[in-house]
C-alpha cells in the first residue's frame, strides 16, 4: 500500500507525479496547515470543569450499537481516490492521515451536533446509545448508592468466621497416635528404646519362618510326644538348678523341636539331644554358660564330652546356625510393657507360669510363640481382675483379636486346671515358690474354662 493515501498499488500519486509529487504531498502533509490546525484544536479545545459536566456515564461495556472500528477495504476492488479532489468530500476507507485529521477537527462540530470523526461513514451505522441497557430481573435489587452489599444483613463479618470455624471443629477428629510404650525407657541403654519397634516387629515377620509343623513327631520313628513332654519337664529341673536366664529355656525347647522335626532321632539320644540343645542356648544367651562337664554330670554321665561336642556340631549344622528366633518369652515381655504391667509382679509371674505350662504340651506347637503370650497375659488378667477383655493398646501391637486369643487362652487354663494332678510337675511345683509368688495355686479363670469345655 502507499504510505500517503493507503490505497492500493498502483497509487495515483506516485503514478501521476511519480517521485516528485510522493515529496510535495508529504511536505504538505506536515506543512503550516498541519501546525495552524493542531493549534486551533488546542484553542477550541473545552476545559476540564466543562468536560467533566459534560461527561456521560458509561453505563457499560460499548455505549454504541454495532461500534466496531472504522471500516478497511482490504483487496483490489478498493475504490480508487482522486488526489485532486478536498479531503472533507472523500471516503477514504480504514486510513485517517494527521492532514485529514487537522481539516476535520478545524471545520469543527455539525449542525446536528456531531462530528465528523464520527461520521456513519466510518463508524458502520452505528448509533449512540442514550440509555443503559436493562437490568436482568434475576440478579436481583442492586444496592442503593454509598451502602456495602451484605450477603446476610443479620450477621456479621467476625460472625461468619466464628461459624465456619465452629463447623470445621464439628468435623470428626483424627484418631491420636499411638502412645509410645517406649518413652519411659529412653535413657536406658540397655532397653534400646531407639530400636525395640524395628526390633519387635522384626520378630512379628520371621515367626512363622521358625515355627514348626504341629504334627511333626509323626515323622519320628522311635519318639513320641510323650518322650518329648518327658524331655522338657526334665530340662524345667536343669534350667532351674543352673539359674540360667528365662530366655535360655525358650530357646531351648526351640531348639530341640526343629532339630527333631529335620532329623531322625532314637529314643537313646533324645536326652543327647536335649542337654546339647541346652548347652548352644546358654552360650547364645547367658554371660556364665555352663560347661560340659556340667551337662555330663547332670545326665548321670549318660554321655560323654565327646559325644555332646560331636552333636552340638551335628545340631548347628541342621539349623544353619539359626539361633536368633522369636520366642514365646519375648513377646510376652514386649506385651506386659505395653500394658504398662511389667511392675505388676503377681501378672507377671501368672502369665510367665501359663506360657511355661505350655511349652511340654504338645498340642501347643499349633499356636505361634506372639498368640501364646498375648493369651497368657488374657488369662493372667482374667483370673487377676486387671480389666475386662483384650486391652485395645495389646490387640494393635500384636496384631490380634479376642477371638483368635482366646482358644489359646481356653486351653492355658484348662493347663493350669489340671497341673496340680498331673505327672509331670517340674512347671507347677517351680510357681508353686514363695520366690513366685505361689502363682500355680491360684484358681484358674472359670470364664475361659467355660469356653474351654463347650
Amino acid at each position: 500500500h502507499c504510505p500517503v493515501c493507503s490505497g492500493a498499488f498502483p497509487c495515483p500519486r506516485e503514478a501521476s507525479g511519480g517521485t516528485m509529487q510522493f515529496a510535495k504531498a508529504a511536505d504538505a502533509e506536515n506543512g503550516p496547515n498541519v501546525r495552524d490546525a493542531k493549534s486551533h484544536l488546542q484553542i477550541g479545545k473545552p476545559s476540564l470543569a466543562a468536560q467533566a459536566v459534560a461527561r456521560r456515564a458509561l453505563g457499560d461495556i460499548g455505549n454504541l450499537v454495532g461500534g466496531f472500528h472504522q471500516k478497511v477495504n482490504v483487496g483490489k476492488d478498493a475504490a480508487p481516490v482522486d488526489p485532486k479532489a478536498p479531503l472533507s468530500g472523500q471516503v477514504r476507507p480504514g486510513v485517517l492521515t494527521r492532514r485529514a485529521a487537522a481539516q476535520l477537527a478545524a471545520v469543527g462540530p455539525t449542525v446536528d451536533g456531531s462530528n465528523a470523526l464520527t461520521n456513519s461513514t466510518d463508524s458502520w451505522g452505528a448509533k449512540p446509545r442514550n440509555s443503559l441497557r436493562p437490568r436482568d430481573a434475576t440478579l436481583g435489587a442492586a444496592a442503593p448508592a454509598g451502602t456495602e452489599p451484605r450477603s446476610n444483613p443479620g450477621r456479621s463479618m467476625s460472625q461468619l468466621l466464628q461459624d465456619r470455624s465452629a463447623a470445621a471443629g464439628a468435623k470428626p477428629a483424627r484418631p491420636s497416635a499411638p502412645q509410645d510404650v517406649d518413652a519411659a525407657s529412653a535413657s536406658d541403654p540397655l532397653a534400646v528404646a531407639d530400636y525395640a519397634k524395628d526390633i519387635f516387629s522384626y520378630y512379628q515377620g520371621v515367626e512363622p519362618q521358625f515355627m514348626v509343623a504341629s504334627d511333626y513327631m509323626s515323622k519320628q520313628n522311635d519318639v513320641n510326644d510323650r518322650m518329648r513332654a518327658i524331655l522338657i519337664d526334665w530340662l524345667v529341673d536343669v534350667h532351674l538348678k543352673f539359674k540360667l536366664m528365662p530366655e535360655t529355656l525358650y530357646l531351648t525347647v526351640n531348639l530341640i523341636d526343629r532339630f527333631l522335626e529335620a532329623k531322625q532321632v532314637t529314643r537313646k539320644h533324645l536326652q543327647l539331644v536335649g542337654v546339647t540343645a541346652m548347652l548352644i542356648a546358654s552360650k547364645y544367651e547367658e554371660i556364665w554358660a555352663p560347661e560340659v562337664r556340667d551337662f555330663v554330670y547332670i545326665s548321670d554321665r549318660a554321655y560323654s564330652r565327646e559325644q555332646i561336642l560331636q552333636m552340638e556340631k551335628v545340631m548347628l549344622n541342621t539349623l544353619r546356625f539359626n539361633l536368633t528366633v522369636p520366642t514365646a518369652h519375648q513377646f510376652l515381655s514386649r506385651y506386659l510393657k505395653i500394658v504398662d504391667a511389667a511392675s505388676d509382679t503377681e501378672l507377671v509371674n501368672y502369665a510367665t507360669y501359663l506360657v511355661e505350662l505350655a511349652l511340654p504340651n504338645y498340642a501347643a506347637l499349633k499356636h505361634p510363640g506372639s498368640v501364646t503370650a498375648c493369651a497368657a497375659l488374657y488369662a493372667a488378667k482374667a483370673a487377676l481382675n486387671r480389666g475386662p477383655g483384650l486391652p485395645p493398646a495389646l490387640a494393635r501391637h500384636a496384631k490380634l483379636t479376642e477371638a483368635e486369643v482366646r482358644p489359646c487362652a481356653a486351653m492355658l487354663a484348662a493347663l493350669h486346671a489340671g497341673a496340680s494332678a498331673a505327672s509331670l510337675s517340674a512347671v507347677y511345683k517351680k510357681f508353686s515358690s514363695e520366690k513366685l509368688g505361689q502363682v500355680a495355686k491360684l484358681a484358674s479363670p472359670s470364664s475361659l474354662l467355660e469356653g474351654a469345655s463347650a
